[in-house]
């Protein structure tokens, strides 16, 4: 029995060829995996049994969406696998994140050597994700996205471009439970934490908010580097709109680890309550959601089974 690697044909910017990812392999990785066309409506319970007898873990070569999906369909079943994602997607926030290898057949066979990780399972109004879900501007671009002909980094900048001048912030009302960010032990690091002075306060108002279990969105943007997918912890973090000064001067800080920039600001929570002044569109991972006024933070500590690579930081 041969493991199901599920690959969603219109995901990502280019056709996924099957050939192009299991060519570069050794055979003995070949023949442990077949690859399996799927997508909407997203029925993966033959490919899950399949993975199940063939001992897993479950593969999804695709977006960040086909991978949320995936990730809801073994939590219904209780996660009887784990779920190891193959980047093919235009954004691969997840990805990044875990620290896999963006080049799919390297991410295949890093995986068929990788290892489990027990990671965090938040959750939005009971909806679970993995990576990362927000309000404001970040999930107004996505719904915008969504609605776009064609996929990819520049119609996520056409999209960003259309609403960048125009969105506006929203007044917070918080019932959380903040904690304090950790010590680093790097020099540097305490240097940096000294300018910035005390841990962040939950902000008033933001422009683009989100709540990250994970360190990066789709495209490479560090929103929220202090992100651990194992610690117990959500992690908040806030994008102030940009002026054109900072588009040209600042913006690129974030797409940079370890990059450190005023646009961005972070904090820690364990569970959150949240009201909005007005509706706003949600995203989870990246898929757009209906528009609330409040919203419910919640995790769910090492819920969530996870195939990653020895090159994956967290044990």
């Amino acid at each position: 029995m041969k493991l199901p690697i599920l690959f969603n044909p219109s995901s990502g910017t280019t056709p996924k060829d099957p050939d192009d990812l299991l060519r570069p392999l050794p055979m003995e990785f070949r023949n442990q995996v077949a690859l399996v066309p799927f997508g909407p409506p997203w029925d993966f319970d033959s490919a899950i049994a399949q993975a199940v007898r063939a001992g897993g873990p479950l593969f999804v070569w695709g977006g960040d969406g086909s991978v949320h999906h995936a990730a809801k369909a073994l939590l219904a079943k209780g996660c009887p696998v784990p779920l190891a994602a193959i980047p093919g997607g235009s954004g691969n926030g997840l990805v990044r994140g875990l620290r896999t290898p963006l080049e799919p057949a390297g991410a295949l066979q890093r995986l068929l050597e990788g290892r489990e990780l027990r990671m965090d399972l938040p959750r939005l109004d009971g909806e679970p994700y993995l990576n990362v879900c927000g309000t404001g501007f970040e999930a107004a671009v996505a719904h915008r996205f969504e609605a776009l002909p064609g996929r990819g980094f520049g119609t996520y900048t056409l999209a960003s471009l259309q609403l960048w001048r125009t969105w506006m912030e929203a007044a917070l009302t918080w019932d959380a439970e903040p904690i304090s960010m950790p010590a680093s032990a790097g020099r540097l690091d305490r240097i940096r934490a000294a300018f910035r002075g005390p841990d962040m306060a939950l902000p008033a108002s933001a422009w683009s908010l989100c709540f990250a279990n994970l360190p990066t969105y789709g495209g490479g943007l560090w929103i929220a580097p202090g992100a651990d997918p194992t610690d117990g912890l959500l992690q908040w973090a806030t994008l102030a709109r940009p002026n054109w000064f900072d588009l040209l001067s600042k913006v690129h800080v974030l797409f940079r680890e370890g990059g450190v920039t005023p646009l961005r600001r972070e904090g820690r929570l364990s569970r959150a309550s949240l009201r909005l002044d007005r509706s706003q569109p949600w995203h989870l991972d990246g898929e757009p959601v209906a528009a609330r006024d409040r919203a419910e933070l919640t995790l769910e500590p090492r819920a969530f089974r996870m195939q990653v690579t020895e090159g994956c930081p967290w044990t």
